[in-house]
């Protein structure tokens, strides 16, 4: 647990969100920005927090509540007790751990890597050209911050963000064109930002519906560390 721990005190920290509150077991998290989960769901800091609080909080921004019970190995209690109130399930995940000199040993690819400290226009150009939805907003996450475009001969064909805090890197946003997926677009992403932080280790997350995401980590050395999912009001 002091692993998971560390992992979501670095995922705290490494998100964006406009209003973060800490009050009656919660932190508490909204944005008006960014349509992301994670900027707009309550972290429990205790088993079995004060729901009415979180459900406050949420009505005051006109806004559905919504928890995310991670580790969800510690919360099965207030899990439980969401769905008595028919909070419904959504997004399971998996979160992921491995050591950055691992991921930065990765042999060199043959792909462009670049890496800004801010999202520049072409980076959410990029995001757009792989298939993904761009959130301007991102440029409030905490530096240091990287957001990464991979290009092969000039084209677009994966994006990523790099998050540090304190000695935990996360990824974040991991995306590979479809008609360049299984060519090593993410291990080349990946590496990069291993070489670009200066933590020591760096942690991401894998939605269970995708096993060959899953898969790939894996074969690059990382290991699960919890899961959570989400429960909506």
């Amino acid at each position: 647990m002091d692993l998971v721990r560390e992992i979501e005190r670095a995922a705290l920290a490494t998100w964006p969100a406009s209003t973060v509150e800490r009050r009656d077991g919660w932190v508490l998290r909204h944005c008006d920005r960014l349509s992301r989960r994670r900027s707009n769901s309550a972290v429990p800091l205790r088993r079995i927090p004060d729901v009415e609080s979180l459900e406050r909080f949420y009505v005051e921004r006109a806004a559905a509540p919504a928890v995310q019970i991670s580790p969800l190995e510690r919360y099965r209690a207030l899990d439980a007790e969401l769905a008595e109130r028919g909070y419904r399930v959504d997004a399971p995940v998996t979160c992921m751990h491995n050591d950055v000199a691992v991921i930065a040993d990765i042999e060199a690819s043959d792909f462009e890597i670049r890496l800004d400290e801010t999202p520049h226009p072409r980076w959410f150009a990029a995001v757009v050209a792989t298939g993904g939805e761009p959130e301007p907003a991102l440029d409030r996450t905490p530096q240091p911050v990287g957001f990464a475009i991979a290009t092969h001969r000039g084209t677009p064909v994966g994006v990523s963000m790099f998050a540090a805090a304190g000695d935990w890197c996360g990824v974040y946003g991991m995306r590979t064109s479809p008609d360049w997926r299984r060519r090593g677009v993410a291990a080349a992403l990946l590496r990069a930002g291993a070489r670009w932080t200066s933590a020591a280790r760096i942690f991401l997350q894998v939605a269970d519906d995708n096993p060959v995401a899953r898969s790939r980590y894996e074969s690059l050395g990382f290991q699960r560390s919890h899961g959570y999912h989400y429960r909506l009001g």
